[in-house]
């Protein structure tokens, strides 16, 4: 991966544009007429103010120039103030100072100016000669450089403001063909499917039959490119460009951290040049912005379709909760993440009758998320206002064990509210059992059921049943609210839980529901760790 296919071609025989400033004209004469025996184009003025008039008027490769004119002939200060406007003007045009005299102060001040060199009057003309080469070819490097770091800084911003990859990355290889004078640039990305890489930009001169090109996950270039020991961007030999899928002289690849996700193939320069090294940091630049924009638009979609998620999933969740006759039910959703694992429902069937349900799914974010909404639709499937508790939870495992995996659980309690025979029927399933607080203050826990949803698809659960009075109340609640942790570690609890509900016995159900989550909130100091879910009954 070492020698390079780029035709070396002479040096362009344009002639170097060259301003000339002095206040003498035998001077410049004898200068015009030096330059043009070299090959340089010359323009020569007398003052200062005909300097900057020129410099307005059209691009000079270099600017030779006295210090002193008429109006000062022995300070070099009107020099000096040259210098100022010409940097602001073009601060990348090489200066050389010719001077019969001047002082280390009068040169070190000089150079802080931008000068680039100084020349001696009377002169040597080929060491004048030169000096202006040399600082010719200084200029048009630092010309180069800061056309490429403007170049690159455009990119960036252009690639920060897409929402879209194929318009980003189309961008990039218009940019980079102009900018390096490539005779084509094509640029591939890997597809998902199959982890090819196929083509989806290009700039340039190239073939039709590129649109069809591929490299295969298992090629040889693509070895060659993403190994270890490889520079980031490499010239291909004589057989590299020989392979169908290649046609390019330099292959650069795009990567996010250490993944390999595109390339940016390149064709020769159109001037037959290599590359060169302000090339290659120029394209390592692109490729590293490339690669963040890459996963920068990937990230933005995960949010895009997490928050969809977490917007399909809250309306899943009841917009209002339904009322029994002679009772109050409230309830709270807070996910951890965006999308949450806790789900909660309440079903009414009648007047009298409602469903409560309360489930968590083990683990968070996305996972948690789908699986719940299956248990979600299966509640809705099952549940009736005919059909007991137990029952729902046998058909809803069921389904639950035919969409989990082996290492995904749901715990999940549902109860039948009939407010007419204030009878509250239940089931269970290795959920935190849910905690009802008697007018007197005693407490009962609601645990009767079985196993948790997922591992065992043929469990038979049980119910319990409890008979309401009025002024109990009754809390559904997960994890999420009894384990949450303060800065210390120390948890929520179910004793802390139990004691809140007992002081608060007499709130009605919005309001108990709203202090609940409150205390909360301040003990863990707004840090939720976990989805927290509950459901408040109140019974009048």
């Amino acid at each position: 991966m070492a020698t390079d296919m780029s035709i070396m071609k002479t040096a362009s025989s344009a002639p170097l544009r060259t301003l000339i400033a002095d206040d003498q004209p035998d001077v410049l004469e004898a200068l015009r007429l030096l330059l043009k025996g070299e090959g340089f184009q010359a323009d020569a003025v007398t003052s200062p103010a005909e300097v900057i008039e020129a410099i307005k008027a059209r691009s000079y490769d270099i600017l030779l120039m006295d210090l002193n004119y008429a109006r000062d002939t022995t300070s070099g200060q009107e020099g000096l103030d040259l210098l100022t406007h010409v940097q602001a003007l073009d601060n990348t045009l090489p200066i050389v100072v010719m001077t019969a005299w001047g002082s280390i102060e009068l040169t070190v001040e000089a150079m802080r100016r931008g000068v680039r060199d100084f020349v001696l009057k009377p002169w040597e003309n080929s060491k004048l000669v030169n000096t202006l080469r040399e600082q010719v070819e200084a200029g048009k490097a630092l010309r180069r450089k800061e056309r490429l770091k403007a170049e690159r800084k455009l990119l960036s911003r252009m690639i920060s403001e897409t929402d879209d990859l194929r318009a980003m990355l189309n961008t990039v290889a218009e940019h980079v063909e102009q900018t390096l004078a490539s005779s084509a640039v094509v640029i591939f990305i890997r597809t998902l499917r199959d982890q090819s890489f196929s083509v989806i930009a290009r700039a340039g001169a190239f073939d039709e039959s590129l649109e069809e090109l591929r490299f295969e996950p298992d090629s040889h270039l693509l070895e060659l490119i993403d190994a270890p020991s490889e520079p980031r961007a490499a010239y291909l030999t004589d057989e590299e460009q020989a392979e169908p899928a290649s046609g390019s002289t330099l292959i650069v690849p795009i990567k996010v951290k250490s993944d390999l996700v595109g390339l940016i193939c390149l064709g020769g320069k159109s001037s037959g040049k290599e590359y060169d090294s302000e090339d290659m940091r120029f394209l390592d630049a692109i490729v590293e912005q490339v690669g963040l924009g890459i996963s920068n638009l990937k990230s933005r979609g995960q949010e895009k379709e997490l928050a969809e998620a977490r917007d399909i999933q809250q309306g899943l969740l009841p917009k209002t909760i339904p009322q029994a006759r002679g009772c109050e039910i409230s309830g709270a959703w807070r996910p951890a993440r965006v999308v949450s694992g806790d789900y909660f429902d309440v079903l009414k069937f009648d007047e009298n009758r409602v469903a409560l349900c309360i489930a968590d799914v083990s683990g968070k974010g996305m996972p948690a998320a789908l699986l719940m909404s299956n248990v979600q639709a299966a509640v809705k499937a099952f549940a009736s206002a005919d059909v007991g508790p137990a029952a729902v939870c046998e058909k809803v495992n069921r389904v639950v064990c035919s969409n989990t995996a082996d290492d995904r659980f749901i715990t999940f309690f549902y109860g039948l509210l009939d407010s007419e025979s204030s009878r509250f029927v239940y089931a269970n399933a290795g959920h935190n059992a849910p905690v009802l607080v008697r007018r007197d203050g005693s407490v009962i826990r609601l645990e009767e059921g079985g196993s948790v949803l997922g591992p065992f698809p043929e469990w038979s659960f049980t119910q319990g049943e409890v008979e309401l009075s009025a002024g109990d109340r009754v809390l559904l609640f997960t994890d999420g609210i009894t384990e949450l942790r303060d800065s210390q570690g120390e948890e929520f609890s179910e004793e802390r839980l139990i004691s809140l509900l007992i002081e608060n016995r007499e709130l009605d159900a919005v309001r108990l529901q709203a202090m609940v989550m409150t205390s909360v909130a301040e003990f863990s100091g707004g840090d939720f760790q976990d989805d927290a879910t509950l459901i408040v009954l109140a019974v009048k």
